[in-house]
């Protein structure tokens, strides 16, 4: 507790000098007596405060069954959801031809599906366009004979050593051969004998992608060959390169002003010179053409797909002023075309393969000339451990709640005074406030009423369900000292569950039809609640309980939730405006209040002492002086 001794005078005491008397230890059993007000308002705040921490504790607990349980973002558990009843076990006699998931509409039986075509976007798609490693000038085998130059093939580099004797293409392509292997590079050149310029490129059927030719570390046989240039030669594009560097390698030209312009499906565009090509498809790709462009290294090629697929998404190109279009060869065009899938005998057509029939969604993955078998069956196990654990959470609350009423407040152990914890251990003052706590909540009349509110939701019947909690082997535990935890008996959950799952969802997870959903609750009237209870199943019944306990939204009743007005919650607004903080602050100005008038009181003590002090020196004085006299 806040010292006295700061309120009281700053001038200097001193005390006994004359009398001889302890003044401080006479002055401070004076104020002990003086000080039992001030004790009990202290041990009144302290109450206050673990009052506070009880409540909100309880909260806590309140708030995580709360969003294990009723919480659309955790769909695994969420017991107000519908799908959480509709769980079932999906199977497909081959699911590289087709897989089927469920909707909220979809029900248990077994289905053929013959999947006939696949659906297709439209695309334009190149041939390769760099047209291997072409040399530019004659080769010089005499020259290039005794060296050696790099052959990286799809990441993997190998060495072309040149033999002394190399007089012609053969060698060359032996050397080559004999470096990567045979039936991996072809070479040619442009005279068909040897004399023109070389190129070099995959061989065809050889499987390879990628080829880079570079000097290696000995240099010389490249520019002999007539491979000229510093850096590597490859047959694919570098699209990280300006569109004019492109140009160069592909021959293509620019229109008047420098540009490529291209029209995809009625959207414009201009690339200019300087623009990378990774920029040019990003663009195309993030405009509003519908289309994606993309070049692979690997294939050497060009593909503009649209981003639908089916017959009737069609895609549409052309070019002004610019040959980019006609030097890459971007001309091989395939319609789009629709799925065909024969599902029990009827035949759907759809412009993708992903579509729903009767509440099940299908997903054709690949034609098929044989008929497949899926199936859906309703796991009624999952839905089974859904609802145990939910009533498990739900009676280990009720539980903990029950405890937290029930337990004794024991009035020999009040909040220890300053005084007495000087005079105990630390684990002594643990344990004794350990006992101080306990039973605080006793008999809490919102707890009372809360566990009451639950007992009553769960066994009023819900309209339009004729089902009950008891019905589907959940009751109320016959022991006494269980004080309303429920029991299942497995068996009979179990087949109400695999025999009517619809009733069973809509005993938990029916929604009011006048007043649904999750967010209305806090501001319905007495009348509208009354009737949304009776509409909506037990789980949204248990949440708009605990909502009127710890929801952080002010109703219309310009309140939130019953607890939260009373002890309030931390990170919300209701921390420091509710009710207990509010008493606490109240007794902080009263102890202010208190401690200043004791202040007071103290300094009134110690000015009588001192005034008899003086009296008593004063005597003396005269005393001494009359005994001198007499001398």
């Amino acid at each position: 507790m806040t010292s006295i001794s700061s309120y009281s005078s700053t001038t200097t005491r001193v005390t006994g000098l004359v009398s001889g008397l302890d003044v401080d230890s006479i002055v401070e059993s004076l104020m002990d007596a003086e000080e039992v007000p001030l004790n009990k308002l202290e041990q009144k705040k302290q109450l206050a405060e673990w009052k506070q921490d009880a409540y909100r504790q309880v909260s806590t607990s309140l708030k995580t069954f709360a969003d294990e349980y009723f919480n659309y973002s955790n769909s695994s558990s969420n017991m107000l959801s519908q799908s959480t009843y509709d769980q079932y076990t999906l199977t497909s006699s081959d699911d590289s031809v087709v897989r089927i998931s469920t909707t909220s509409s979809s029900q248990a039986g077994s289905h053929t599906v013959l999947v006939n075509n696949l659906a297709t976007a439209a695309a334009y798609q190149s041939s390769a366009v760099t047209e291997g490693i072409s040399a530019d000038s004659a080769a010089d085998f005499t020259q290039a004979a005794g060296n050696a130059f790099l052959l990286t093939i799809d990441g993997r580099e190998y060495t072309v050593d040149l033999d002394e004797n190399i007089t012609d293409l053969a060698g060359l392509q032996e050397a080559v051969d004999e470096a990567v292997g045979s039936g991996k590079i072809a070479i040619s050149d442009t005279n068909g004998d040897g004399t023109g310029y070389l190129t070099m490129e995959k061989a065809a059927g050889s499987g390879i992608g990628m080829i880079t030719v570079s000097a290696g570390e000995s240099g010389g046989a490249l520019e002999a060959l007539g491979f000229s240039g510093s850096g590597n030669l490859t047959n694919y594009l570098d699209t990280s390169e300006t569109l004019a560097d492109i140009g160069n390698q592909l021959g293509f030209s620019f229109d008047s002003n420098g540009n490529i312009g291209l029209t995809i499906n009625e959207v414009d565009f201009e690339f200019s010179s300087s623009m990378t090509l990774d920029e040019m498809m990003e663009e195309i790709n993030d405009s509003e053409a519908g289309v994606t462009m993309s070049y692979s290294s690997t294939n050497d090629s060009f593909l503009l797909t649209a981003n639908q697929t089916g017959a009737g998404k069609t895609l549409d190109i052309s070019e002004t002023g610019s040959t980019f279009l006609q030097n890459v060869g971007l001309n091989d065009y395939t319609a789009g075309e629709d799925a065909a899938a024969t599902i029990d005998g009827v035949k759907y057509t759809r412009s993708e393969n992903s579509f729903t029939v009767d509440g099940l969604i299908y997903s054709l993955k690949a034609e098929s000339t044989e008929t497949q078998r899926v199936s859906l069956t309703q796991d009624t196990e999952a839905i089974l451990a859904k609802i145990t654990s939910f009533v498990a959470d739900y009676n280990t609350l009720i539980d903990s709640l029950n405890s937290t009423i029930s337990e004794e407040y024991d009035r020999d152990y009040t909040p220890l005074t300053d005084a007495q914890k000087e005079e105990m251990s630390e684990d002594e003052i643990e344990t004794w406030e350990e006992k101080a706590k306990t039973g605080i909540l006793q008999n809490d009349a919102a707890l009372t009423s809360l566990l009451q509110n639950l007992r009553t939701a769960l066994y009023e019947s819900v309209a339009g369900v004729s089902t009950h909690l008891t019905e589907i082997g959940i009751t109320t535990s016959s022991n006494y000292a269980d004080k309303g935890k429920l029991v299942i008996d497995t068996d009979a959950l179990k087949e109400a569950i695999a025999t009517n799952p619809e009733e069973v969802a809509s005993l938990f997870a029916q929604q009011s039809a006048a007043y649904g959903g999750t967010t209305t609750v806090v501001n319905l009237t007495s009348e509208q609640r009354q009737v949304r209870s009776s509409e909506e199943g037990l789980a949204y019944r248990v949440y708009d309980i605990l909502q009127d306990n710890i929801s952080t939204y002010t109703g219309i009743d310009g309140h939130k939730g019953i607890l939260l007005e009373k002890a309030g919650q931390e990170g919300d607004g209701s921390e420091y405006d509710n009710t207990l903080t509010s008493q606490i602050s109240s007794y902080d100005d009263e102890i202010e209040e208190m401690l200043a008038k004791l202040a007071d009181k103290e300094d009134y003590y110690y000015e009588k002492y001192s005034a008899m002090e003086t009296f008593i020196n004063q005597m003396n004085n005269q005393i001494d002086s009359l005994l001198s006299y007499l001398e």
